[in-house]
């Protein structure tokens, strides 16, 4: 009997002491459940200071400095970004035999008088060396980049009786292409001084302009672009662009200053559209591009204001031809109106000025006697055969031709009715860096006789560069 006592005291000691058992239990659960809670709390602490130290490590300059020339400062609140600096050395020697406009380069011949014939011309230069600098910021989801680009071809007009233009001591350098942009994905926006939007292929000369006025059409503009690419397989695709331009003229009587020009009075700005497709042709690089512009100036004249629209519409193409080395057919074919100025066409004849006493011109002198303002139509382009030899030895053989609508010209004295060009050249690479060349180019301007007759020109040069 008493075991059975024992037993069942037993029994409700370990029911009654069950409660007390569960509830330590529990505490020693979440005593641990706490610690766990610390530890993951510190752990995930260092791995923020480690993340942040490995972002300081990849931004610093040290980490730019590896992939890029070498890394800017990081002012104003921003990290280092990535620099390049590249460019070239091109010293020219140059023989014409007649005078033009320009001598280190040639835009136009000048009529053919006595005065102008057989008057050679001989220049030692550099101004055709530049350099720049190329700017890259990656991000996880985009990239910001800019350019700055400089070369030593400034203008300075005479100034109190005296005038250091085209001096070699006195050359300050010239912007050439001044611009930032941010690209994602397939779209690019970009801002500043660059290429114009049309007409992006140029024929490959020495001679300075590379063919304006001459059938090369297109220079370079302060602008807003945007891109989209459509990727159409893996060997092609199409890039479609649309620019907000700033249209500006060369330094004449008719604007001024630089900020005076009649296309900032229009109000707006021009606009650029090019639509090309980049593939492949028997596995060699091909283009076929589409573009266009419209822009409009605003003349303050005697009689009131005058608008002059300016508008052009081109295709531009590159082809590679079967001739058992790397070879390519390239060139453009482009009609306008009113494409003067940094459009380079029309031989620099955009508008035609009539004035109170019947006489033309197109420099537009004198604004307060004009009483019509008339644009000038022109259609021009340029065909080039390029032809790589070895990959050190490459030649161009090219014809151009710009034609200015002679009706639109009538009454001008002195008016370039139309110039052609014809053109050979070669580029041999001793080294990847050093390069020698020449080239032979020869120049026709057309005028009426009774304005001297048509201006001809042979010029041959010869170039040394150091590619940096």
């Amino acid at each position: 009997m008493k075991y059975w006592l024992w037993f069942l005291g037993l029994c409700l000691s370990l029911f009654l002491a069950a409660p007390a058992m569960a509830s330590s239990d529990t505490e020693e659960l979440k005593r641990m459940l706490e610690e766990l809670k610390k530890e993951v709390q510190e752990l995930k602490k260092e791995n923020a200071e480690l993340r942040a130290q490995v972002e300081q490590i990849k931004t610093s300059p040290a980490a730019v400095k590896a992939k890029h020339s070498f890394a800017s400062k990081g002012a104003y609140g921003s990290t280092p970004s990535g620099i390049d600096f590249y460019g070239y050395f091109k010293i020219d020697a140059v023989w014409q035999d007649s005078k033009a406009v320009g001598d280190n380069y040639v835009l136009w011949v000048l009529p053919g008088t006595d005065a102008n014939k057989g008057d050679n011309n001989f220049t030692l230069n550099y101004r055709h060396s530049r350099f720049g600098f190329d700017f890259s910021k990656p991000t996880d989801k985009f990239r910001v980049f800019g350019k700055i680009e400089m070369d030593f071809y400034t203008r300075v007009d005479e100034v109190g009786g005296g005038s250091y233009a085209w001096n070699d001591v006195h050359s300050p350098v010239r912007a050439r292409r001044v611009f930032a942009g941010v690209e994602w994905g397939t779209w690019q926006l970009l801002a500043g001084l660059e290429w114009q939007t049309i007409s992006q292929l140029y024929p490959h000369l020495s001679n300075f302009p590379a063919g304006s006025f001459m059938g090369n059409m297109g220079f370079r503009m302060t602008q807003v672009r945007l891109t989209k690419i459509h990727k159409l397989n893996d060997d092609s695709r199409l890039k479609i662009q649309v620019a907000a331009e700033q249209p500006y003229s060369f330094p004449t009587s008719t604007i001024g200053p630089y900020d005076n020009d009649p296309a900032n009075d229009a109000g707006f700005p021009g606009i650029e559209a090019r639509v090309a497709y980049e593939g492949k042709l028997n596995g060699k690089p091909m283009l076929l591009a589409l573009w266009g512009h419209y822009s409009q100036e605003e003349y303050d004249t005697g009689v009131g204001e005058i608008d002059a629209d300016s508008y052009s519409l081109g295709l531009e193409y590159k082809i590679p031809v079967p001739l058992g080395v790397k070879a390519f057919i390239l060139g453009e074919l482009w009609m306008g109106r009113n494409v003067d100025g940094y459009y380079t066409a029309g031989v620099n004849q955009g508008t035609r000025f009539e004035y109170t006493n019947g006489s033309f011109s197109t420099s537009g002198a004198d604004l307060g006697n004009v009483v019509a303002i008339d644009e000038i139509d022109a259609v021009g382009g340029w065909i080039e055969l390029e032809v790589f030899f070895t990959p050190k030895l490459v030649t161009h053989f090219g014809y151009g031709i710009d034609n200015p609508d002679n009706d639109d010209l009538a009454g001008v004295k002195g008016a370039r009715l139309q110039q052609q060009m014809y053109y050979a050249n070669v580029l041999y690479r001793l080294t990847k860096e050093f390069a020698l060349g020449a080239e032979y180019m020869y120049v026709e301007t057309d005028y009426h006789e009774s304005d001297g007759g048509d201006g001809k020109l042979n010029r041959i040069s010869g170039s040394l560069y150091y590619f940096f």
